[in-house]
C-alpha cells in the first residue's frame, strides 16, 4: 500500500485536512518580516506539490480557498471542475441541487479573477451557474443567488446573459407572497435594468421607453403598494438617466409622494436629492454649466451620505468647464474639512493643475492642507515625509501668494499641534476672516488657544468664534459641553474640575452654538441657501435633543424643551428625543402628559432599540400618575412590562440592576396597591426576604408603604422599624421620615386597638 508520503499518492481525508492546515499557516503566521507575496508563493509551491482529493465539499471549499488566498485563481477554478462530478453523485437530490449552486457560485467567482480569460469560458461558467440555480429551485437563497450571477454577467458584459438572469429574478420574486404590496416596485426594478441593457445594446428609443415604463409602473401603483419617496428617489437616477425627458415628471411625483405630515427638514432633504439627479442628467446631455448650476443645489451633506461625492463630482465639472478658480476653491474646501470622497479627488485635481496660474494658490493649499490628513499620503511626494511635504507646498504658497489668509489658518493648524499655542493664536484668528472655513475641530482649536494663552475665563469673555454652519455650530457645542476633555484641553490637570469652574459661561457659549446651528439648519430647510454642512438631518436632530436639555435642566424652559424634541422626532426621530419628553414632563410635574409620553417611549424602545433605555426611572412617576389621573387599573400593564423589561436582561445586568427594579418595583407596588391590595400581597410577601437580607432603608420603607396601603398596618409597622434599624445615624432625613411614619401609624393602632382592658396587639407575653 502507497504511503501518505509518497508524493505520487493522493492525500484524502484526515491527511487531506492536515495538509491544508499546514498550508492554512502559511498565511497565518506571526512572522512579520514574511511579506504576503512570499506567503502566497510559499502556499502555491504546496498546494502543487501533491494529488488532493477532497472527500467532501467542506474539504473542497478549504481547497478553493488556499489557492485563492496564493494568488490563483486558476487553479482554484480547476480544483472545483475536476472534483464537483464525483461530489455531487454521492448527495441526496436536494442537497446535490444545493451543493450543485455552491459550486457554480464558486466556480464563477474564480473565473472573474482568472487573467486573460478568454471571455467564452467566463460566459459558460456563468451559464452552468444559471442551470444550477434554476435546478435548485426554491432551495436555499435563490434571490442573493440571481443578485450574484447578475454582477457576474455584467463583469463578463454578457447582455444576453444579463436579460435572462434579470428576467429569472424578477419571475422569482413576482411568485412570492409576501411580496405581494412590492409588485409595483419589482415591475419597475425590471424595467430600468431592462433599460441598462438596452442602453448597453445601443438601442436609445427601447431604453428611453424602459424608463418611462418604470415611471410609470411607480406613478399608477395600486393601493397598497408599498412605494413611497426613498423608493422614487432610488431609481430616479436610472430612470432620469435612461429616459431624461421625464426628469420634470418624476420630480414633481417625487414631491407628491411626500406625506402631508412630512417636516420642513424633510421637503428640503427630498429636493437637494433632485436636484442632483436633475445635475446629472443635464450633465449626460452636455448642458455643463447649467448641470454645476444645477449641482450646487444638491451639494450638502446629507444624511444617507457616506461620503462627499456629489462635491467630487462637481470639481471634475468645474475642469471639464475651465472653471479653474472655483474648482480649486472646492479642492481646498474638501481638503481642509477632510470630506471622503471629494479630497481624494480634490488631491488629484491639484496635482494636475499645480503649476497653472488658474486657481493659484489653492491647489498648493490643497496640498499642504492634504500634508496634515495622515489619509492623504499618497498623494504627497514619494520622497517626502509629511512634515517635508507640508514646508514643501507652504513655501509654494508663500510664492504664489504671501501670507494668504489660508496659509495662516493651516500654519496655524500646523503650530497647534505641535502645541505652539501662543504662536498658532493669531493665525487661528484668521477664522475671523474667514468663518466659511470655520469647521467644528478649527473652531475649538481656536477657543483652546484663547484659553491656553489667556485663561479660559479670557476665552470665554471674547468674541464667539462664528462657524458658518449648522454641523460645524454642533460640533463646537458637544466639545464645550464636555467640561473633563476641556480641562484636558486647555491644561488641566487631575481628574476633577476646578472649584472655580465657570459653569454658567461655558453654558452661556454652548447655548449659543446650539441655538445658532439651530438657525442655520433651519434657514436651509426654509430656503435651500446654506453651507455644505447645513443639509445633515440628524446633528440637526441631535442638536435639538441637546439643546433640550439645556432648556429643561438649566433654564427650566419646559415648553422651549418639548417644541425642540418635536422638532428632532419629526426630522430624525431617535429615543432619547422620546425619553426627553418623558423627563420634561416628570421635571415639570405634568402628570397629565406623561402617561402618553411614556407609552411612546416604551413602544418606542421596544420597536426600534435603545440601550440606555431605563424603565425604572420613570416607571414609578407613570404609577404616580396613573394614580393620580384615577387610572390605576392600568398600572397592572405597566408591572408586566417591568417584569418583560427584567426578564430581557442577562444574568449580570440583572445583577447590576437589581436594587433600580426592585426600587421601581416597590413603588408602583405602592401606588397599585391603593385599588388593587389584594394582588399586591402576595408579591410583597415574596420580596420579604430578599428585602430583609439588603437590609436598605429606602427600600424597606417603600415596601412598608405598600404593605401600609394594601391594608396590613401591623406587618407595615415592623418593616418600617426594620428599615429605622437599619438607616445610617447620618442620614437625618430618611431617619426623620421613618419616625414620623413608625410615630404615625403608631397611633392609629392604639386609636383602633380594642377596649383599654384588652392587651394591646404589640405585647406578645
Amino acid at each position: 500500500m502507497a504511503s501518505v508520503s509518497d508524493p505520487s499518492t493522493a492525500l484524502r481525508s484526515e491527511a487531506l485536512d492536515a495538509f491544508l492546515d499546514h498550508v492554512d499557516a502559511l498565511f497565518n503566521t506571526e512572522d512579520e518580516t514574511q511579506e504576503w507575496p512570499d506567503r502566497q508563493a510559499a502556499a502555491a509551491q504546496q498546494l502543487a506539490s501533491r494529488a488532493l482529493e477532497p472527500e467532501d465539499l467542506d474539504q473542497l471549499r478549504r481547497l478553493y480557498r488556499l489557492w485563492s488566498m496564493a494568488g490563483q485563481p486558476a487553479q482554484a477554478l480547476a480544483a472545483v471542475q475536476q472534483h464537483q462530478a464525483r461530489l455531487l453523485q454521492e448527495l441526496t437530490a436536494d442537497a446535490q441541487r444545493d451543493a450543485a449552486v455552491t459550486m457554480a457560485m464558486l466556480q464563477a467567482d474564480a473565473a472573474e479573477d482568472v487573467p486573460d480569460l478568454p471571455p467564452e469560458q467566463y460566459r459558460a461558467v456563468i451559464a452552468q451557474a444559471m442551470a444550477a440555480v434554476d435546478q435548485a429551485g426554491d432551495l436555499g437563497d435563490p434571490d442573493r443567488a440571481w443578485r450574484h450571477l447578475a454582477h457576474h454577467a455584467h463583469q463578463a458584459q454578457a447582455l444576453d446573459l444579463q436579460e435572462q438572469i434579470t428576467r429569472k429574478q424578477h419571475h422569482y420574486k413576482s411568485q412570492q407572497a409576501d411580496r405581494a404590496h412590492l409588485r409595483a416596485w419589482d415591475d419597475a426594478m425590471l424595467a430600468t435594468r431592462l433599460g441598462r441593457i438596452e442602453a448597453a445594446r445601443g438601442n436609445s428609443a427601447a431604453a428611453r421607453d424602459l424608463g418611462h415604463y418604470a415611471l410609470q409602473k411607480l406613478q399608477r401603483a395600486e393601493a397598497g403598494q408599498d412605494i413611497d419617496t426613498d423608493d422614487w428617489l432610488l431609481l430616479g437616477e436610472d430612470i432620469i438617466a435612461l429616459a431624461p425627458d421625464a426628469l420634470a415628471q418624476h420630480s414633481e411625483l417625487t414631491l407628491a409622494s411626500l406625506p402631508s405630515t412630512a417636516s420642513p427638514a424633510a421637503w428640503r432633504d427630498t429636493r437637494a436629492q433632485l436636484a442632483r439627479l436633475a445635475a446629472g442628467s443635464l450633465h449626460q446631455q452636455g448642458a455643463l454649466d447649467a448641470a454645476i448650476s444645477k449641482g450646487q443645489e444638491g451639494r450638502f451633506a446629507l444624511v444617507r451620505d457616506s461620503d462627499d461625492r456629489s462635491s467630487a463630482l462637481l470639481i471634475d465639472w468645474l475642469v471639464q468647464a475651465a472653471r479653474l478658480p472655483e474648482a480649486a476653491h472646492m479642492c481646498f474646501e474638501s481638503t481642509l474639512h477632510s470630506r471622503p470622497g471629494s479630497r481624494e479627488a480634490a488631491c488629484r485635481q491639484a496635482l494636475a493643475h499645480l503649476g497653472e496660474p488658474g486657481g493659484a494658490p489653492y491647489w498648493a493649499l490643497t496640498l499642504m492642507a492634504a500634508a496634515q490628513d495622515e489619509d492623504l499620503a499618497e498623494f504627497l511626494p514619494a520622497d517626502m515625509d509629511a512634515e517635508q511635504a507640508f514646508a514643501h507646498y507652504s513655501a509654494l504658497v508663500q510664492q504664489q501668494s504671501l501670507n494668504h489668509p489660508m496659509w495662516r489658518l493651516l500654519q496655524g493648524n500646523h503650530l497647534f499641534e505641535q502645541q505652539d499655542y501662543a504662536q498658532a493664536l493669531p493665525l487661528l484668528e484668521t477664522l475671523a476672516e474667514r468663518p466659511q472655513y470655520a469647521n467644528g475641530e478649527l473652531a475649538y482649536r481656536l477657543f483652546v488657544c484663547r484659553a491656553r494663552v489667556a485663561g479660559l475665563a479670557s476665552a470665554l469673555q471674547s468674541p464667539y468664534i462664528r462657524c458658518d454652519s449648522g454641523s460645524w455650530c454642533y460640533a463646537m457645542g458637544v466639545q464645550l459641553d464636555d467640561d473633563e476633555e476641556l480641562m484636558k484641553a486647555i491644561g488641566g490637570e487631575g481628574d476633577e474640575l476646578p472649584a472655580d469652574w465657570p459653569y454658567d459661561e461655558l453654558l452661556r457659549w454652548i447655548k449659543h452654538y446650539y441655538e445658532t446651528g439651530q438657525a442655520r439648519f433651519e434657514h436651509w430647510f426654509a430656503t435651500g441657501q446654506g453651507s455644505y454642512k447645513d443639509g445633515n438631518l440628524h446633528d440637526y436632530s441631535m442638536l435639538c435633543n441637546n439643546l433640550a436639555i439645556k432648556y429643561r435642566y438649566n433654564d427650566e424652559n419646559y415648553d422651549g424643551a418639548l417644541a425642540l424634541h418635536a422638532k428632532g422626532i419629526a426630522t430624525s426621530p431617535f429615543a432619547e428625543h422620546y425619553n426627553g419628553i418623558v423627563s420634561t414632563h416628570i421635571d415639570s410635574d405634568n402628570y397629565a402628559q406623561l402617561i402618553g409620553a411614556a407609552e411612546q417611549l416604551w413602544h418606542y424602545s421596544q420597536d426600534n432599540g435603545y440601550s440606555r433605555h431605563s424603565p425604572c426611572d420613570y416607571f414609578p412617576k407613570v404609577a404616580y400618575a396613573l394614580y393620580q389621573q384615577d387610572r390605576n387599573v392600568e398600572n397592572s400593564i405597566w408591572l408586566e412590562r417591568l417584569d418583560e423589561w427584567w426578564s430581557q436582561l442577562d444574568e449580570d445586568e440583572q445583577r447590576s440592576e437589581r436594587y433600580d427594579y426592585l426600587r421601581s418595583l416597590l413603588n408602583q407596588l405602592d401606588y397599585y396597591s391603593a385599588t388593587h391590595g389584594a394582588e399586591v400581597l402576595p408579591r410583597l410577601q415574596a420580596l420579604l426576604p430578599e428585602l430583609e437580607q439588603r437590609q436598605n432603608p429606602y427600600l424597606l420603607r417603600r415596601a412598608g408603604d405598600a404593605m401600609q396601603t394594601s391594608g396590613t398596618d401591623q406587618q407595615a409597622l415592623q418593616i418600617y422599624q426594620q428599615a429605622l434599624a437599619c438607616a445610617p445615624a447620618d442620614d437625618a432625613a430618611e431617619r426623620e421620615k421613618l419616625q414620623t411614619t413608625i410615630d404615625k401609624l403608631h397611633a392609629q393602632l392604639i386609636t383602633a386597638a380594642p377596649g383599654a382592658g384588652d392587651r394591646p396587639w404589640w405585647k406578645f407575653w
